[in-house]
This record gives C-alpha cells, sequence and structure tokens, in this order.
C-alpha cells in the first residue's frame, strides 16, 4: 500500500490526548495519544501497512487502519489524488499585531490606564455613574447615539482577539453576523487550537485588554471638557464599562470562561456543567428525567477533567448568577431610574406641541418596538431552530 499524502498538521499535547489540525481550514481533532502516534507515522511517509504493524508492536493492540484512514479523510487532513498542496495563507497584520503587544506598546497601555485612574480619583465628576449616559436632554438621541456607538466598540474589542492571534501567525479573523436583530462583529480563534495552551491566553484577554484602554481614552476626553464630545465619550465609556463587567459573568461563555477553562485544562466545561446541573435539578419532585443521569456519566459526551471540575464550576455558575443580579440593580436600575425620571414629567406636563413631550414619547416608542421586535424575532428563531431539529 502506497504511503499517504497529507496536508500540513499541528500537533498538540493536551491532557487527554493530542489536538491535531489543519490550521488553513480549521479543522480539529482531538486524538488519544497513540491515535496521534500513528498520524505521525502516517504523515511521516510511512505507507499505512507498515504503520499498522508498528502500532501492534508499539502499543500490544491491532487497529483497523482503513476505518482510521477514512476518518482522517473525512476531517479533511488527506490530501487526495493530484490535489495541490495549498499555499500558505497570506496574513495580513502581522507587524500590527506584534507591536500592539509588543514591550513598548505596554508601556503605553500601562501609561494610559494608570493617567485614566489618576484623573479619576482627581476629578470626581469623570467617574462612572449613570447620569453620564444622558449626555443630552434628549432622550431619542441618547438611544440612538448609544445604539450606534456599540458597532465600533464592538469591533475594537474583536479586532484585538484578531492582532493578538495574528501575533502568533494564526489566521484569526473578523466577520459581521447577526444575533437576533442585533449586529454583531466577531472574531474567529478556531487557529488557537494549533498552539500550546499557554500561548491562548493573550488572544483569549486581548479583548479587555482593548476595552479597558478604550475606556481610559473616552474617559480622558471626558475630563478635558465639559462639551458635548465630552459628555458623549463619557457616556459611551459607561457601556463600554458594562460590557467589561459582562467579561466576569464566566458561566455565559465569555472570554474569561476561555482563560478559565483553558487553565484548569477543560475542553467542554459548560456542557459537562449543564449536563450535572440536569442531572442535580432532575432530583427535585416534580422535574424528574429519566435520562439525566445517563446524560452525565456518558464517557463519550466530556473528558474526565471536564466532569471533574463541573460540581465547582456548578457553585460558580450559581453565584455568578447572583454576582449578574447584584451588577444589574447596581449599573442597569439606575439607568431605567434615570429614563423613567426624565420620561415622566416630560409626558405628564408636556404639551402636545412641545419638543420634550414628543422626545419622550417617541423613545418609548422605541424601547416598545424593541421589545415588540426581539420577542417576535426570537420566537422566529425558535420556530426556526424547532424545524431544523425535527
Amino acid at each position: 500500500m502506497p504511503a499517504i499524502e497529507f496536508h500540513p498538521l499541528t500537533f498538540v499535547d493536551e491532557r487527554d490526548g493530542v489536538v491535531v489540525g489543519r490550521p488553513d481550514t480549521e479543522s480539529y481533532a482531538v486524538l488519544p495519544h497513540d491515535g496521534a502516534a500513528l498520524l505521525r507515522r502516517l504523515a511521516a511517509g510511512h505507507p499505512a501497512d507498515e504503520a499498522a504493524r508498528w502500532y501492534l508492536g508499539e502499543f500490544g493492540e491491532s487497529v483497523d487502519i482503513g476505518d482510521f484512514v477514512s476518518t482522517l479523510r473525512e476531517l479533511g487532513f488527506v490530501r487526495e489524488g493530484s490535489q495541490p498542496a495549498p499555499a500558505p495563507p497570506r496574513l495580513r497584520m502581522l507587524r500590527l499585531g506584534a507591536w500592539t503587544f509588543s514591550f513598548p506598546a505596554w508601556v503605553v497601555h500601562t501609561t494610559l490606564v494608570v493617567t485614566c485612574v489618576a484623573v479619576m480619583v482627581a476629578h470626581p465628576r469623570v467617574r462612572p455613574h449613570a447620569d453620564a449616559v444622558f449626555f443630552t436632554p434628549s432622550l431619542v438621541v441618547v438611544q440612538l447615539t448609544l445604539a450606534l456607538a456599540q458597532l465600533p466598540a464592538l469591533a475594537w474589542h474583536e479586532l484585538f482577539h484578531v492582532l493578538a492571534g495574528r501575533r502568533l501567525g494564526l489566521p484569526t479573523r473578523l466577520s459581521v453576523s447577526r444575533r437576533l436583530f442585533f449586529v454583531v462583529v466577531e472574531a474567529h480563534l478556531d487557529g488557537l487550537y494549533s498552539v500550546p495552551r499557554k500561548k491562548r491566553y493573550l488572544p483569549f484577554l486581548a479583548g479587555m485588554v482593548a476595552d479597558v484602554l478604550l475606556f481610559s481614552v473616552l474617559t480622558l476626553v471626558g475630563a478635558a471638557g465639559s462639551g458635548w464630545a465630552c459628555r458623549l465619550a463619557l457616556a459611551v465609556a459607561y457601556t463600554v464599562l458594562l460590557r467589561l463587567v459582562w467579561q466576569f459573568y464566566v458561566f455565559l461563555r465569555t472570554d474569561l470562561y476561555y482563560v478559565f477553562t483553558t487553565l484548569l485544562g477543560c475542553d467542554d466545561l459548560h456542557g459537562a456543567t449543564s449536563a450535572y446541573l440536569r442531572r442535580k435539578a432532575s432530583r427535585l419532585p416534580g422535574i424528574r428525567h429519566a435520562d439525566a443521569d445517563a446524560d452525565y456519566g456518558a464517557e463519550s459526551a466530556w473528558s474526565e477533567r471536564d466532569r471533574q471540575v463541573a460540581p465547582w464550576f456548578a457553585l460558580l455558575t450559581v453565584g455568578g448568577v447572583g454576582f449578574l443580579l447584584a451588577t444589574a440593580v447596581l449599573a442597569l436600575v439606575p439607568l431605567l431610574v434615570g429614563f423613567v425620571t426624565r420620561l415622566g414629567p416630560a409626558l405628564a406636563h408636556g404639551t402636545a406641541g412641545g419638543g420634550r413631550f414628543w422626545d419622550s414619547a417617541t423613545s418609548v416608542g422605541l424601547f416598545a418596538a424593541e421589545f415588540t421586535l426581539l420577542i417576535l424575532v426570537s420566537r422566529r428563531e425558535a420556530s426556526r431552530s424547532g424545524t431544523d431539529s425535527s
């Protein structure tokens, strides 16, 4: 049997196996150590039957080499027939990524953040507070302006993820997609599976670094004066801070969740924890599910490490819900109170021909339209998901 030709593959040793993949197509699989050793043997140019005999002598077990090779073909690892070797992808922003996280850049980043903290200590008015959101008397302008400001702020966050990946020579990229009726910018970091875990932390944390820098710049701009632009900067800074706090809700699979799971050597801690909580909840009266124990106990569902950590992460999940509610009370309730206290007098005492009355009425209409559209699109997405699963 002739030797099999493979596309360029990466091998990264993990706690429970070896992550093998093609970074150019972002196709990855976790193989047991003996399976990865067999693949290395094949990729080195040894014929399949010879590699099977080597495996038998090395591990004392026979292997269905045909089935093994078929699986590798399904993963796209095998170069078929006259299929040419793919050209290395042309990656842009390599130098920008290297500079963004270089030592001189970290000096600049640190100086900027320290200066921001010093200014907030010296000038209480620029410290984050809910009233900063109302940078203009028009509630409609507040709503529309802050909504439009989120897309470039999110793009900045995701760009730092991409640059941290490009710094490692990985084909990380940005894409624009939709969640419900919101346009979102997403960074694709699958290429991180081709590098050791210790190199993944900065790409995961890069978005939070970007948020801290953006918050610092906006706060310093807000401290420069009391004009319209300065007040707008402080309003956007408050929303950036809320998004930064969101990253600490690790049970929602935020950036810090991936840092956490990488540090602990887990693969799908969220899935294992969800199954663990379902098993616990199923023992409560009236909501028992017969397959809950089997769901969590399935050997092939999650790694042993995921199953070990899941009970502890379940406690963190329960505590995280409390943290979410606490931050909502501290950050979002004041915003709601601010809107209500501005809407109420304008609607109750304004006249039909007054600007404040119609501004408040339009603001209420925007809120109502947003929530109505959210409900309609959510139902549509749920219906579509149900149809696809059936």
